[in-house]
């Protein structure tokens, strides 16, 4: 790879890519501003059609609430879609890090069984977790009150 850049360097071929980034930008940058033309065009001339039939004032008002009413689906659906984005991120971290902690206990593992008695002390956190997890199955909630089913009527 750096040889391929360095070959590309001493032979000059830079200036070229740069020349044709340049222009590529410049022709990219041209187009997108004559887009905006006729994207202005095409909204005077509904405004006009719009105009010939109902008049200015309805017109002017009826592509003001359209664009309004575009405005809030835009920040409503980037809502909606940023959340769920982050959930997801939120999900992948958990998994990373339950995959790293385990990663790194069974890489323990061995260094841990290598020595007389580290056995024991390796049960003794097993246990207390499976006791916790226990625990916690069994408790009900703050109160006394177990949750009830969503169908389940009073």
């Amino acid at each position: 790879m750096f040889g391929t850049l360095i070959a590309s360097i001493v032979a000059g071929e830079t200036a070229d890519i740069i020349g044709r980034t340049k222009r590529s930008a410049i022709a990219y940058a041209i187009a997108g501003l004559l887009v905006l033309f006729g994207v202005m065009f095409g909204l005077i001339a509904l405004y006009v059609w719009i105009a010939g039939h109902w008049g200015p004032i309805t017109a002017a008002l009826a592509l003001a609430g359209a664009f309004v009413v575009l405005a809030i689906l835009v920040v409503v659906i980037h809502g909606s879609t940023a959340k769920r984005q982050a959930r997801e991120a939120a999900k992948r971290r958990s998994v990373d890090a339950k995959a790293i902690a385990t990663t790194a206990a069974v890489a323990a593992l061995p260094a841990l069984l290598a020595r007389r008695g580290s056995a024991v002390a390796l049960i003794v956190p097993v246990l207390g977790m499976v006791g916790y997890l226990i625990y916690k199955e069994n408790a009900g909630p703050k109160g006394g009150r177990r949750p009830r089913a969503p169908l389940d009527r009073p």
